[in-house]
């Protein structure tokens, strides 16, 4: 049986994907886990926390779940992780789709000063989760989002354990992940770098992905960057799309 693996966002959980899942039909396998320190996946290693730890987790899942090379579609922090694991473990992937995602920050500079800014978060976390999530939600990047998506993200989020979030924040954040710009032209399985038409931040990157590999820059119409909440029948359908081009 064909596979999909989903995987989630900072702060999100693994039945994020309801709304998309449909899209693949009865004879395909989803799997969509909570990441380490989102929803129930909490208590594991310090190993868990990281790309590799997380990559690795991954493939016990694969080999338990008997999925061979499943399509990976990663989220935000999911499409960073979906692009290590492609990378660490190259033979486990199919296909895969990136959204709203970056390889990574280029320079030590600047993941010195995105570390500094995760380290702020975290304790801002493990103090009021509630309240940083309603700062979170008034960033530019989500401006796109209608204020009832807000309100239920914020709800749906806050159900999270501080601790975990803290802890992935931590091991997974942006500032610690390795830059994988130089090794986009390692990706040899057919890939996509989405993002939404009204992110151009991420619209940048995903162009930028494209002319240093052949991943296929694609853009979500009317979209922001969460767009598996606010566009998720769009993003549906172009997956769907995409995927059975190859």
């Amino acid at each position: 049986m064909r596979s999909v693996l989903f995987l989630h966002g900072f702060m999100g959980r693994g039945d994020d994907w309801t709304k998309l899942q449909d899209v693949f039909g009865a004879n395909v396998g989803i799997l969509a886990p909570d990441l380490p320190g989102h929803g129930s996946a909490l208590g594991r290693s310090s190993s868990a926390y990281t790309m590799d730890g997380a990559s690795d987790l991954l493939v016990e899942l694969l080999n338990e779940e008997q999925s061979q090379q499943p399509t990976v579609i990663g989220y935000s922090m999911g499409g960073r992780l979906a692009l290590h694991f492609a990378l660490r473990h190259p033979e486990r992937v199919g296909k895969l789709a990136l959204v709203s995602a970056s390889p990574g920050l280029k320079t030590e500079a600047e993941r010195l000063k995105r570390r500094e800014l995760d380290r702020q978060r975290a304790t801002e976390i493990g103090r009021d989760l509630p309240g940083f999530l309603e700062r979170w939600y008034t960033m530019p990047l989500f401006a796109s989002l209608e204020n009832e998506t807000k309100q239920r993200l914020i709800r749906k989020r806050s159900e999270n354990d501080p601790a975990g979030l803290t802890r992935s924040l931590q091991g997974m954040g942006l500032g610690t992940q390795p830059s994988h710009w130089e090794h986009l032209q390692n990706i040899r399985v057919p890939a996509w770098a989405i993002a939404g038409a009204n992110d151009p931040k991420f619209v940048s990157i995903a162009h930028e992905m494209a002319s240093v590999s052949s991943i296929e820059a694609v853009a979500v119409p009317d979209a922001g960057h969460a767009i598996p909440s606010e566009r998720p029948q769009a993003l549906a359908e172009l997956l769907r799309e995409l995927l059975s081009t190859y």
